[in-house]
């Protein structure tokens, strides 16, 4: 009751701030151009409703192209062909892998490899870290909240009646969440975040392929995971329990022995779409001759959608595809407006010239002119925006004046 009526208030601070915020910034005399004006005035008003959640931030990311439209920033054609940007697309056929891994249980078998492994053998401290190593690594591929999902039953079955009696429990599940978070940086379709600060980028002619987003996410990833495993550790040690309240077999009975079909099929649609994600930098490494046509026809997009329309033609050997339409509609649609909605903004934002105004004032300020002080005040300010607002309007709003 009190969370409805908290967000209760947010929504109504945000239904009474938009508007409020929209017209104070439309009709004060700020010393910008004409563009960039009304753009400040739409920005206010999004960045309130984001941050309230007065209406769902994928309808506000869908409202962002016809309030260009209208305040004349832009004509409805340039307002909305970032909607159907190309690496939007390669959400789309990622999101159709994952709904199918989910859908024939090949993500639960990644985590029964990784748990099961002999090298963990039932020790503690190592059934954690399988455990991250298990979400890390799915969060490279499928949403943070997906990986958290799948594996959050898991280590609470392994931790049997005692999940609640210490405070291993709450390591446990701590590093499992942080560790999914983590592997999310460790490629392009880990989290949104990564596509929108990469499509921005290349608007500012520093194009950032896939394998060259792996050179630096990947390590920062593991990094990342391990010093998540050592805090946990020393503030909430693994216990006994932690992988003694049931045995793996128990854990994962709903596991298959053998491969099925969906399965099968699955994982060569996923390892077609990484092999064609990785090929572009590849062979630009080895500096073959045809590395710029390779480059030009797998465009990561191209390569999503075709890897996963395979998940609609080939059978599941019990009478259906490995993917329907109606399962494959299921996918998270408002991350797919909320990306789009997020490229709107941010090329306006550097077009109009507002964000470098805002970057200026902001300089002028604060006085900061070391870049390294800047970027770290950005990551401080970033993270505590996002407890806030969703990691993905964040960016929307952020990664632009960054």
């Amino acid at each position: 009751m009190e969370a409805a009526s908290g967000a209760g208030w947010r929504a109504r601070i945000g239904w009474a701030g938009a508007p409020l915020i929209f017209a104070a910034l439309w009709l004060s005399d700020l010393p910008l151009e004409t563009n960039a004006h009304r753009l400040a005035a739409v920005f206010g008003a999004i960045l309130v409703l984001w941050l309230t959640e007065a209406i769902p931030i994928a309808v506000t990311a869908l409202l962002i192209a016809p309030l260009f439209v209208v305040t004349g920033i832009c004509g409805a054609p340039d307002a909305f062909r970032h909607y159907a940007d190309p690496l939007l697309y390669l959400f789309v056929g990622g999101f159709f892998i994952a709904e199918a891994m989910s859908r024939h249980g090949l993500d639960r078998r990644i985590a029964k490899y990784i748990v099961d492994s002999p090298a963990v053998h039932g020790v503690p401290h190592r059934v954690r870290l399988a455990l991250m190593v298990a979400g890390a690594l799915l969060s490279m591929w499928i949403s943070n909240t997906a990986a958290t999902a799948i594996l959050v039953p898991i280590l609470l079955k392994m931790l049997g009646k005692r999940r609640g009696a210490d405070h291993a429990a709450t390591g446990g599940l701590l590093a499992l969440a942080y560790a999914c978070s983590a592997g999310g940086l460790g490629t392009l379709v880990g989290s949104p975040p990564n596509l929108i600060t990469v499509r921005l980028l290349a608007d500012t002619g520093t194009p950032i392929g896939f394998l060259d987003w792996m050179k630096i996410g990947f390590p920062t990833a593991v990094v990342v995971a391990l010093a998540i495993w050592l805090v946990t550790a020393w503030m909430h040690p693994a216990g006994r329990d932690e992988g003694g309240g049931a045995e793996p077999d128990d854990v994962f009975s709903d596991v298959p022995p053998r491969w099925t079909r969906g399965e099968i099929v699955t994982a060569v649609a996923f390892g077609l779409a990484v092999l064609g994600w990785v090929l572009p930098g590849a062979t630009r490494a080895l500096e073959l001759s045809f590395a710029e046509d390779v480059k030009r026809l797998l465009h990561p997009g191209v390569v999503a959608v075709l890897a996963s329309s395979i998940l609609f033609v080939v059978p599941d050997g019990e009478g259906k595809r490995v993917l329907t339409w109606k399962q494959a509609a299921r996918i998270d649609w408002g991350i797919i407006l909320l990306f789009g909605g997020g490229i709107a903004l941010g090329t306006q934002l550097v077009e109009t010239g507002l964000a470098a105004a805002m970057s200026r004032g902001f300089v002028e300020v604060s006085g900061i002119e070391s870049l390294w002080m800047l970027t770290a005040v950005a990551a401080v300010f970033t993270i505590f925006f996002t407890e806030v607002c969703s990691n993905t309007a964040s960016a929307n709003m952020l990664v632009p004046l960054v």
